[in-house]
């Protein structure tokens, strides 16, 4: 990454929609400190309980239920852009627990939790967030990534994609920044 103009890359920011465990882990691994927006905490689904409520034993790879009983791994999800530990417990242990409806709700039978693989470097990087340099970061990415985008929408034939397929999309964007990249050398000189 950024071999071909001599230059180490060592921050990077984007938006939200590339906040995923799998770009935080590649940028990880190449030492590159990543900037987004911060995320906050939603709650996910109806039931009381929250994997929150879990408590993690690191010794046997278990999560401890609020009722005692223990979740163990049961397989990996694999997805497009991530893989996730999937411990549950049994639906026999679950059935006669007095947490039941508070825990699985009414039309559950087992209690699930997913654990990204990835999970310990999105931490990591989002022990930045409300720093002072990740609100820079994220303002200059503002002035310059947006506006510039802007500009290329309203002023330099970016509204659409006039062309099928990734190769010829690339090309209208690169045509579009040079547009943009020249009248901004202009300017300058001027």
């Amino acid at each position: 990454m950024g071999d071909n103009l001599g230059l180490k890359i060592q921050e990077a920011c984007a938006d939200s929609g590339y906040d995923t465990n799998l770009i935080n882990q590649q940028l990880s691994e190449r030492n590159i400190d990543f900037y987004t927006p911060e995320r906050t905490e939603q709650k996910r689904g109806t039931t009381e309980f929250q994997r929150k409520d879990f408590q993690y034993g690191e010794q046997k790879d278990v999560f401890i239920c609020p009722g005692k009983k223990e979740l163990p791994l049961h397989r990996l999800n694999r997805t497009t852009n991530t893989v996730t530990k999937e411990y549950r417990c049994a639906k026999t242990v679950c059935k006669g627990c007095p947490f039941h409806s508070r825990c699985i709700g009414e039309k559950g039978t087992d209690k699930r939790i997913q654990v990204n693989i990835f999970e310990e470097v999105v931490k990591k990087n989002h022990e930045k967030d409300g720093s002072e340099r990740h609100t820079r970061v994220l303002l200059l990415r503002q002035i310059w990534s947006e506006g510039s985008f802007a500009t290329q929408k309203a002023r330099h034939n970016l509204r659409f994609l006039y062309r099928r397929g990734l190769e010829a999309a690339e090309q209208q964007c690169l045509l579009s920044s040079t547009a943009l990249n020249l009248k901004r050398m202009i300017k300058a000189m001027a």
